[in-house]
């Protein structure tokens, strides 16, 4: 693929002693990465909290000292053009941080992740860009739109209410009827290692507008974060609030969390309809 064909963005960062970051776009979809081919305000809103908190700081105070600071482990779910967790990479490395920086989103939006990640390499952090499937890891599949049927069987084994249709296709629902075999079958669905992980903060941007998936993203998250010390944080644009606090209705069956008041975040960079939570499991 001709990279030329592709548009490039740069995130710059306030703190101008860190290079900018140099991000591939796929706004006419060459690649078929769908929407996550193109920068969401949500990321960027994220990243400039992350760049404000002190998040990756409070890890290294009480996990690490000045002489051995700890070794971090992240991970982003729904990463698109990969935006948020390489922004993360470039501050744990401003911070003397060594790591493991996971992004990863669907099967058709790896080849332009991968192009970004190779893009924007950090020296002590090692970026890898992974396809991390929230059906097969959950194993709650969501039912084809219109199908009655199989919306009703999907709600009683994830014990949510009656599924609402979205008109933008994210990740593409799962046919009900292809086999475990078929489903199991191919490596690139294989997350195994990335639930055997104690993480310590975990990534999830913009990734709540289609509702068929979101039994799918919590049974994820709940896999992935079996420990009260793995920090989640949540951002999202309001699109269609009944929709989406739904989602934190099924969430808050696992996590606790809050919101991150204005005052927390950039004070540039936030939004009235976009809106950012902290998170963490359960007791």
């Amino acid at each position: 693929m001709d990279e030329s064909l592709l548009s490039t963005r740069e995130y710059e960062f306030n703190n101008y002693s860190l290079e900018p970051l140099s991000l591939l776009e796929d706004p006419t979809g060459i690649l078929h990465a769908g929407v996550g081919s193109t920068i969401w305000d949500a990321g960027i809103v994220l990243a400039k909290f992350f760049e404000k908190s002190n998040i990756l700081g409070h890890a290294v105070s009480s996990e690490g000292t000045q002489d051995q600071p700890k070794s971090l482990n992240v991970l982003e779910l729904g990463s698109g053009t990969g935006l948020v967790g390489l922004a993360v990479a470039r501050f744990m490395a401003s911070k003397g941080l060594g790591g493991r920086v996971v992004v990863t989103d669907k099967e058709s939006v790896l080849p332009l992740l991968r192009k970004n990640t190779e893009r924007n390499k950090v020296e002590g952090v090692n970026i890898e860009a992974r396809v991390l499937d929230w059906e097969h890891v959950s194993g709650i599949f969501a039912p084809p739109s219109g199908d009655t049927t199989a919306s009703q069987a999907a709600e009683k084994d994830a014990n949510t209410p009656p599924n609402q249709t979205s008109t933008r296709d994210h990740q593409d629902p799962a046919p009900l009827e292809t086999t475990q075999s078929e489903k199991s079958s191919s490596t690139v669905h294989d997350s195994s290692d990335l639930l055997s992980i104690e993480w310590d903060l975990v990534i999830v941007s913009d990734c709540i507008w289609f509702p068929a998936l979101y039994p799918s993203l919590v049974g994820t998250l709940d896999k992935l974060i079996p420990s009260t010390k793995t920090r989640l944080v949540v951002s999202f644009e309001k699109r269609d609030f009944s929709q989406e606090l739904e989602f934190f209705a099924q969430l808050g069956k696992v996590f606790r969390f809050r919101d991150v008041k204005p005052e927390e975040q950039d004070p540039t960079w936030q939004s009235e309809d976009i809106y950012l939570f902290s998170c963490g499991r359960r007791d």
